[in-house]
């Protein structure tokens, strides 16, 4: 299989962070490329030029990182993205990391069409987001990934490296002290070690 990625994508690490949970990282070839430059054959496999990009062994490409989460479930069930067990709780605790995952993309994209977007309504609203989002995982962390590695723990730990990756004129941990103790716990996990963000 390959793996079309970018090395600061969230959305990709959600996708490398289930990989290497599921012992695929032998089978999985990475390629970096860049999004804004619609190269073949990236461009071919996803019409979106979005990453991550899988395509199959069998040369079928999937495109979106939830999508690709679902594919690499079937391939391996255990320890599964979206578990049975708890499944309620667990997405309602991915649901605030993953919309602070989305909003912190939507200002670094917003950026690169005004210089204003951090400070007008929709970069204002954005930037709610992610501290509410952070907030409420506090308040409710997901499982250590040594307990059960699953869509909230991977949803949380890429929200707050991702975060902290883009945005560095802040400590966004400082006051959420259940948080900062979860994603110190998480450190030095080979998955956790391997995916992290890089320019």
């Amino acid at each position: 299989m390959k793996l079309y990625i970018n090395t600061t994508s969230p959305f990709v690490r959600l996708v490398r962070l289930a990989i290497a949970e599921k012992g695929l990282a032998g089978r999985v070839e990475t390629e970096v490329v860049d999004p804004w430059a619609d190269a073949e054959p990236f461009l071919r496999a996803n019409a979106a030029a979005r990453v991550p990009t899988l395509v199959t062994d069998g040369g079928t490409p999937i495109a979106e990182a939830f999508l690709i989460l679902r594919y690499l479930d079937a391939l391996v069930p255990e320890p599964s993205v979206w578990p049975a067990d708890d499944l309620e709780r667990t997405l309602t605790v991915a649901a605030p990391a993953l919309g602070a995952i989305e909003a912190a993309t939507a200002i670094i994209i917003g950026r690169k069409s005004s210089a204003s977007f951090d400070t007008d309504i929709v970069g204002a609203k954005r930037h709610r987001t992610m501290r509410e989002g952070l907030r409420r995982l506090d308040a409710t962390p997901p499982r250590d990934f040594a307990d059960r590695p699953d869509i909230a723990g991977f949803a949380a730990l890429t929200a707050v490296d991702y975060i902290g990756f883009r945005f560095p004129d802040r400590d966004w941990l400082a006051d959420l002290p259940t948080l900062h103790a979860w994603r110190d716990r998480q450190e030095g996990r080979e998955s956790v070690t391997t995916t992290q963000p890089y320019a």
